[in-house]
């Protein structure tokens, strides 16, 4: 389909296609945020704020709650951050477009990054880094950068045991509050 593209105040660009084949709202956002931003000693921040935006919980829900009003309505939201971008994702019934877009505006704009869901993320990333060198691939991919920009380059960065276990709750919130937003 078309696309039209609307630029609202705030600067935010959006990008609008009608299909109406089923009756689904789909709605993907990127955002200017990633590892690349982390401190030194945060390696892995990005990622788990991108992790415990969704899981946290948001507006006055807690991320149970999230979760349930999720299975509810089958709505599918996800939120992440990789390394130079990140992103949040809404699926839902056109019926149900009212509660889905109340629920990303709540995750992306007033995420509560609840204590008890911050100790999984922290665990998934320490087995992503307990599991970097299962592949030949995966260790080309990491170390590629550091040949290219050196060892200290945000590009060539990876988390680590010790970075992961530095960041905090408080860590997160700034990150979101300086990362995450329509400028």
């Amino acid at each position: 389909p078309e696309y039209d593209r609307v630029e609202l105040p705030s600067g935010m660009v959006l990008y609008l296609a009608e299909d109406r084949e089923l009756p689904l709202i789909r709605l993907s956002a990127t955002i200017r945020v990633g590892a690349m931003y982390e401190p030194a000693d945060k390696l892995g921040l990005a990622s788990m704020t991108g992790s415990v935006l969704r899981t946290g919980g948001a507006g006055e829900r807690s991320g149970d709650e999230v979760d349930a009003l999720v299975e509810a309505r089958g709505l599918q939201v996800n939120t992440w951050a990789g390394q130079s971008t990140g992103g949040a994702y809404l699926s839902c019934l056109t019926e149900d477009l009212d509660i889905g877009l109340e629920l990303l505006t709540d995750i992306l704009i007033r995420p509560q990054f609840a204590e008890d869901k911050i100790d999984p993320a922290r665990q998934e990333q320490k087995a992503g880094i307990s599991r970097r060198n299962d592949e030949p691939m995966s260790i080309a991919q990491r170390e590629a950068p550091k040949a290219l920009y050196g060892a200290d380059h945000p590009l060539a960065r990876h988390p680590e045991y010790a970075t992961v276990e530095a960041v905090t709750r408080d860590d997160m919130v700034a990150f979101h509050g300086d990362w995450y937003g329509p400028d």
